[in-house]
């Protein structure tokens, strides 16, 4: 995990970023280390940077170095969306088409592994509660098999209810994804080493095609990438940003989702604070509020508003118990309008004028204080995490960069892992490709 901070104003965009990165084994997180980068610049020819979130790795290679060879063939854009697209349509042609069968499979582990978890939990909640009773009025093996099968289909249908209210994912291409059973015998082998002898041929044989519906449904796994791009097209004024979240591929499409898209205009938004992954400290500290905080106000509002009624219903006398049932349907609907214009109103009124207060602020921060906002925001998520029990998942030093249409693409602050005074020729070696970086764009420039 990580904590990422983007803001964007009509002069420029900041971007600063945690360094922490947590190594896992399946759900297990085995340790975290503080030196990792998920801040880059994404193109030569224009000032546009990305930022990565979540999954560090595409197609079983490290993101950084498929960044550093985009970096080399983006060609100029007019517009960041181009540059955007560009970026997952090189991920596309270049790493989905062409990877090995096994990083096809191993792709789409990460998506079905919630399916086959979420199939083992309800089923081992379900069956410590219901086995018991069975047991104490049976001592027949058949009725408890009959009740741990009946639990099986009922694992398997919530599943197949949840999955069906779902739409379909986004696959980077033209049209739906084709299904031509690449991938058939895979996916029975996955359900027959998860759940073995514990189901019958047609319980597998719906675990399977649910595992296949959930390859194409829109619901991101655990192991997710999340792409910040932000930045100016060549025909930009003002900045622009888009995020999606990568999650793997499936049939040789990549699967992904648009979370952001902010565009600053004259007449539109003009100022944003965006945060990313873990970003409850931060929305609670620019709108009052975070997903955390709403669900124990709603909680706690349910549970007192609720005994209001009871209450008062324990002190009145009912000649007509028709009249009572009635008072009581009437007082339940009213409590549950309550509750949602609470969640649909009140909670978004708040966020909305914090979020107002705020962006009116940014609109006019110089970039210095911008660098110093986002720098700042991803360090009150640092000190939330140092001070609370569990791994510190967010930490190490920040990276923050400015990109505006007049400077580019500037570091603020940046880490090494190497001492820069023992490395001039690094330096050197990135001073003489931007010099001839620059030289080219003239050139073609001149040519047009």
């Amino acid at each position: 995990m990580t904590a990422e901070i983007a803001i964007l104003n009509k002069t420029a965009v900041a971007l600063a970023a945690d360094s922490a990165v947590t190594i896992s084994i399946g759900s297990r997180e085995e340790k975290v280390f503080d030196t990792a980068e998920k801040l880059f610049e994404l193109s030569a020819k224009n000032p546009i940077s990305i930022m990565l979130y979540n999954g560090m790795s595409f197609a079983e290679v490290p993101l950084p170095i498929l960044i550093k060879e985009f970096v080399n063939v983006c060609p100029k854009c007019d517009r960041l969306a181009e540059a955007a697209d560009l970026f997952l349509k090189f991920l596309n042609d270049k790493y989905v088409k062409n990877a090995p069968i096994k990083v096809k499979e191993n792709a789409i582990l990460p998506i079905i592994e919630p399916l086959f978890r979420a199939i083992d939990n309800y089923v081992e909640r379900t069956t410590n509660e219901r086995i018991v009773e069975y047991v104490k009025r049976s001592s027949s093996d058949e009725d408890i098999k009959k009740v741990f099968s009946d639990i099986i289909n009922e694992a398997i249908s919530i599943n197949e209810s949840i999955l069906s209210g779902l739409s379909d994912a986004q696959f980077y291409g033209e049209g739906p994804i084709s299904f031509d059973g690449e991938f058939d015998e895979f996916l029975r082998k996955q359900v027959k080493a998860r759940f073995s002898s514990r189901v019958s041929n047609r319980q597998s044989s719906r675990i399977f095609n649910l595992a296949k519906t959930c390859l194409r449904k829109d619901q991101l796994s655990d192991a997710c990438t999340g792409l910040v791009i932000a930045g100016f097209g060549t025909l930009e004024i003002f900045p622009t940003l888009v995020s999606y979240e990568i999650d793997g591929f499936v049939c040789g499409r990549l699967k992904y989702k648009q979370v952001e898209f902010v565009d600053i205009r004259r007449s539109g938004k003009r100022a944003k604070v965006i945060p990313f992954a873990q970003k409850e400290m931060v929305e609670r500290f620019l709108y009052g509020l975070d997903e955390q905080m709403q669900e124990l106000i709603v909680n706690l509002l349910q549970s007192t508003v609720s005994a209001i009624p009871k209450q008062i219903f324990e002190r009145l006398s009912f000649t007509n118990q028709n009249a009572k049932v009635a008072l009581e349907m009437e007082s339940q609907a009213a409590e549950k309008e309550f509750v949602e214009s609470l969640k649909k109103d009140a909670f978004d009124a708040i966020r909305l004028r914090s979020q107002a207060e705020i962006d009116d602020m940014v609109e006019f921060m110089p970039k210095p204080e911008l660098a110093d906002m986002a720098e700042a925001l991803v360090n009150l998520t640092s000190l939330k995490r140092r001070v609370s029990r569990g791994m510190e998942t967010v930490g190490g030093p920040i990276d923050v960069a400015i990109i505006s249409k007049s400077e580019g693409f500037v570091w603020v602050k940046r880490k090494h892992y190497f001492p820069t005074n023992l490395n001039p020729g690094y330096f050197n070696r990135a001073f003489k490709q931007a010099d001839k970086d620059r030289d080219v764009d003239h050139a073609t420039t001149s040519k047009s």
